[in-house]
């Protein structure tokens, strides 16, 4: 036996070995038996080259499916059906894991769903810790999705803050309990003392709306993050027209909240060819506050039109996209959200 025929055996065999390993991990639960046959084959091959390579004058013959089979292909032939019969057997087996795997992902999920349920019937806490979650694209191994819990202003190190505005451009007044008011205030300069002395965010979004009296819903316009950059490590800040006002009613979440997600996140590529290195940023949940859009469906919708923007754009330079939790009941939908979207690998939430 030359080196050569040596060299195909052992590489036949160790690939068998190790396919048959990895079909036989937990993940593979209910497939492995399907998954053994090449494994079989490769054996086969690999048994075959070594028999007839040592002993060429060797003689195998037997008849398979009304064939006759002599030489290496009968022996080949004999050992794939000698062990289809013996995997037949596990086939029975693999049923009863897939079965079982199956109960087990029904009855966590059910879990979780009851988990929510029993947060959302009483009144939202705030949460204190500013805690990260972060699920992986299937198949990608660049693009994260996920959500930061706490208040807004105690996220550092995230590049871009997304706030929600009107189709005014209109930010909140500092004192008012608003993303808009809280990036307003963090934004500006402040004296010793703690009041506002240079009001830099809202004094340049209200120069780029010199002119205009409002814009489309979903629009976005870009500002500088003036204090936060030091503060907080925040480099831009884009205002995403997600509510519309009207006199006397006040304001509500606009209807497609999945065109603000995604033109957030456009906006966020365009400033990215253009020089500027922004890969993480994070979304409060459009439209959900004062507003009073329907909280899960917003969640619902985020989620989705996230990780549709990614999977259509690859090559985007926005690497991970969080969702603001703020109370312990978006902590709990962004979880059961995030676990149930078919598109992210959630085992390790």
């Amino acid at each position: 036996m030359n080196t050569q025929q040596l060299s195909i055996t052992l590489i036949l065999i160790a690939a068998g070995i190790g396919l048959q390993i990895w079909s036989s991990g937990p993940d593979r639960a209910g497939r492995q038996y399907a998954l053994q046959l090449p494994s079989i084959f490769l054996y086969s091959m690999g048994g075959a080259l070594l028999l007839f390579s040592v002993f060429p004058d060797s003689i195998s013959e037997g008849r398979a499916l009304g064939f006759t089979l002599g030489g290496a292909t009968g022996f080949v032939a004999f050992f794939m059906l000698a062990s289809f019969g013996w995997l037949s057997r596990t086939n029975q087996r693999d049923e009863v894991l897939a079965a079982l795997a199956t109960a087990r992902e029904e009855t966590a999920a059910t879990r979780r769903q009851l988990a929510v349920e029993q947060v959302i019937v009483r009144p939202p806490r705030p949460l204190q810790q500013c805690a990260r979650v972060l699920a992986p694209l299937r198949g990608d191994a660049k693009h994260r999705v996920g959500f930061v819990t706490g208040n807004l202003a105690n996220v550092t190190d995230i590049d871009v803050w997304v706030n929600t505005e009107n189709t005014r451009m209109e930010m909140s007044r500092i004192t008012e309990p608003t993303i808009s008011g809280t990036v307003r205030y963090l934004g500006g300069r402040r004296d010793a003392a703690g009041n506002l002395v240079q009001d830099i965010i809202a004094s340049e979004l209200a120069g780029r709306m010199a002119g205009v009296s409002g814009v489309m819903a979903g629009q976005v316009v870009t500002t500088a993050s003036g204090e936060l950059v030091e503060s907080h490590g925040v480099r831009r800040i884009v205002h995403v027209a997600a509510v519309e006002g009207e006199p006397g009613s006040g304001y509500r979440q606009v209807r497609d909240v999945g065109r603000c997600v995604r033109n957030v996140l456009a906006e966020l590529d365009r400033l990215n060819r253009e020089g500027e290195d922004l890969q993480s940023v994070v979304l409060p949940l459009f439209g959900t506050g004062a507003s009073d859009g329907d909280l899960r469906g917003t969640v619902e919708t985020m989620v989705s039109a996230i990780v549709d923007y990614l999977r259509t754009h690859p090559s985007s330079h926005v690497v991970e996209v969080f969702l603001l939790a703020y109370t312990d009941v978006h902590e709990a939908l962004c979880r059961l959200v995030l676990d149930l979207e078919p598109q992210l690998d959630t085992k390790h939430l």
